[in-house]
């Protein structure tokens, strides 16, 4: 399983990972789930959008359709990574998680 680690484009800060269809936040702990490059939380509530492949953010004014809620999946056990220098994205905010 490939880990594709995640970081919030506003601040930086490590946001945690995502795998196929599956999100988790940055202590392992599944939070949500992927629907293409949109992630979502287990109840079905927008996060956010992936762009640039490791970078995760709310675009000001998106609305987007949840496909519903899911099941929780096991956690995984991976180090947190360092945070990085923000991209701060004109329009773009940090996702809430």
């Amino acid at each position: 399983m490939e880990m594709i680690p995640l970081w919030k484009v506003r601040s930086g800060q490590f946001a945690g990972w995502y795998s196929n269809d599956a999100l988790y936040g940055a202590d392992g702990r599944n939070i949500g789930y992927m629907a293409g490059m949109v992630a979502y939380a287990l109840s079905g509530e927008f996060l956010g959008e992936v762009i640039r492949a490791e970078w995760i953010g709310r675009p000001r004014g998106a609305q987007h359709q949840s496909p519903g809620p899911r099941e929780h999946r096991e956690n995984v056990a991976h180090a947190r990574l360092p945070d990085r220098t923000a991209l701060a994205l004109d329009n773009w905010d940090d996702p809430g998680f």
